[in-house]
């Protein structure tokens, strides 16, 4: 049981750098490199190859992540991850990939608020 605490608090640790460094540099207009941050961190979450994780359908995503039974905080990182490069793409103009990860997102979001509140 420790090695997974570990585990799971090492992945939030990662995630949170991930979605700080794109915040950053999504604030200060560089849209390009926040780009892959989802990608990133749906494959480290779901130890999935990050060009796969990022084309999973929003209900496939939801799927892996229910079926993995992914810690909260995880799932939140990820759904962040997700919108920063939503908002990235849409700088870049690429709407539809844009309005692709606001579904991915929204997806996530959904589970979140499917999970039971701590206790």
């Amino acid at each position: 049981m420790r090695y997974q605490t570990d585990y799971v608090l090492r992945l939030i640790e990662e995630l949170g750098a991930l979605v700080r460094v794109a915040l950053e540099k999504l604030g200060l207009k560089q849209a390009e490199e926040p780009r892959d941050l989802a990608a990133t961190a749906i494959g480290l979450a779901l130890s999935l190859d990050p060009a796969f994780a990022s084309g999973l359908s929003p209900q496939s995503l939801l799927s892996l992540f229910q079926l993995g039974d992914v810690d909260d905080r995880v799932v939140s990182l990820v759904k962040q991850a997700i919108e920063v490069e939503a908002s990235s793409l849409e700088r870049l103009g690429d709407l539809e990939t844009a309005r692709f990860r606001h579904e991915q997102a929204h997806a996530l979001q959904s589970l979140l608020e499917a999970s039971p509140e701590p206790g």
